[in-house]
Parts: structure tokens; C-alpha cells; sequence
């Protein structure tokens, strides 16, 4: 069972807004600031990105092995 590199450049991606969607139920829901969330998400969007596309293309390099 591998996984398509579609999959994999996502994945990180969506760890990462994940993670924001929980820290900001978190901390809305203690009555905290939740502004900064979505400039966290933004500055972690692009190298979420490049981290799948590496993965992809170390699947892809293993599966040409």
C-alpha cells in the first residue's frame, strides 16, 4: 500500500492546518487571541508545500529503485 504523490505533497499541508484548527479551538474556546493563527498558517503554507513535494519526489526516487 503506497501512497500517490498527490497524497504526499498534501500531506504536510493539511498537518499544518490541522494543527491550526486545533490551537485555535484551543485558545478561542479559554477566550484567548486567536489572530495570529492565520498568519501562522500562512507563513507555513509555502515550505509545507516544498516538504511534500521532496517527499513525492523521494517516493518517486524509491519507487524507480
Amino acid at each position: 500500500m503506497s501512497a500517490e504523490p498527490d497524497e504526499l505533497i498534501a500531506l504536510p499541508f493539511i498537518i499544518v492546518v490541522g494543527i491550526a484548527l486545533v490551537a485555535a479551538v484551543w485558545i478561542g474556546g479559554s477566550g484567548g487571541d486567536v489572530s495570529w493563527i492565520s498568519d501562522v498558517v500562512q507563513a507555513l503554507a509555502l515550505p509545507a508545500i516544498i516538504v511534500g513535494l521532496l517527499l513525492a519526489a523521494g517516493a518517486a526516487l524509491i519507487n524507480a529503485l
